[in-house]
């Protein structure tokens, strides 16, 4: 077989990785999207690095867009196939695809305008919502632990990974000349003290593996303690200086953690007489779709439902749904956490 490193080579953003196998399949291991100033990464995500319609199948390892916003330039370039990934993976990914293509379009509305008073020709999104749409109808969602096959050469298994909800690495087995060659693909490797999720679990033995190393270099402290230095901060802010805390979070995953920690903190009794709101629609729904996959969580979340069967919802939390609720944050002068 033969692999080629389209993306996320010298670079973390826009991961892509061609497998070509001797009886003339070609498997694409992740399609993500370059990451970074708006018009750069326009330019830089228009070339594939392969011609899409030679793909034969795309097997996806999480729904990050740096790993999967790419899918639907890739079928609107003309691929046919399958897009294998997990169950989990295919939930977020039907919420995370529509959002890049709305921010693509609304980014270039912005860039067009200045474009067209220098008398430059517009540029087009990479895809519309209507692309997107049409992407998600050729996923395949799969269980973990299970191997499928995709042709009578080739199956593939996911395993656990951690990372975010529905992360998988990419275990396949491939035929080829009638010799049986094994990879593993790990797309990115969650810690081992995720607060959510389970945690990594080891894959099978492979002949190849092709991993990363985003944290290879950084140590992170306990989460307790960063814990307990939120609840400090929020104390402080709120409580003493009776103001807003604006915490910036990612809507998939990190919104999720520090809502767990919250929701920790009033079942404790810790947490002040302040509202809590979720002030991005996009987080609330991934925020759903986590609740719907209970069967993904750590046995620490799964214990802790025995006394809170919600571990993302309490009283003082509210989910902010139209533009109307959040504008009308930014008038209101109550302490509260965003």
């Amino acid at each position: 077989m033969k692999i080629k490193f389209a993306g996320a080579a010298r670079t973390v953003t826009g991961s892509k990785h061609l497998i070509t196998t001797r009886n003339g399949k070609t498997i694409l291991l992740d399609c993500g999207l370059f990451q970074g100033e708006a018009a750069k990464r326009h330019n830089n995500n228009k070339d594939l690095g392969f011609e899409a319609s030679e793909v034969d199948y795309c097997i996806l390892s999480h729904a990050h867009i740096d790993h999967s916003g790419a899918i639907p330039y890739l079928v609107k370039r003309g691929f046919k196939g399958k897009i294998y990934c997990t169950k989990a993976t295919l939930d977020l990914c039907s919420i995370m695809l529509i959002d890049s293509a709305h921010i693509q379009e609304a980014d270039l509305q912005y860039i067009n305008r200045a474009r067209i008073q220098k008398d430059l020709e517009p540029i087009e999104p990479l895809y519309t919502i209507a692309d997107a749409e049409i992407a998600l109808n050729q996923f395949v969602g799969l269980d973990y632990n299970k191997w499928s096959k995709i042709n009578d050469d080739i199956e593939v298994c996911f395993t656990i990974v951690g990372h975010i909800l529905g992360a998988g690495a990419i275990n396949l087995r491939i035929k080829e000349e009638g010799q049986l060659h094994t990879l593993c693909y790990t797309g990115d490797i969650g810690r081992n003290q995720h607060k959510i999720i389970k945690h990594p679990e080891p894959f099978p033995q492979a002949d190849y593996i092709i991993t990363e190393a985003t944290y290879g270099n950084r140590l992170h402290e306990n989460s307790s303690v960063t814990e307990n230095k939120l609840l400090d901060i929020v104390i402080d802010t709120c409580v003493r200086k009776k103001g807003k805390l604006i915490i910036p979070a990612f809507s998939v995953g990190r919104t999720q953690e520090i809502i767990y920690a919250l929701d920790q903190f009033e079942t404790q009794g810790k947490l002040p007489h302040i509202n809590v709101y979720v002030d991005s629609p996009l987080s609330t729904n991934a925020t759903e779709i986590m609740r719907n996959h209970p069967e993904l969580f750590n046995q620490e979340v799964l214990n802790y439902m025995k006394i809170d069967s919600d571990p993302f919802g309490f009283n003082k939390l509210k989910y902010i749904r139209n533009v109307e609720e959040s504008k009308a944050l930014n008038n209101s002068n109550e302490p509260c956490i965003i």
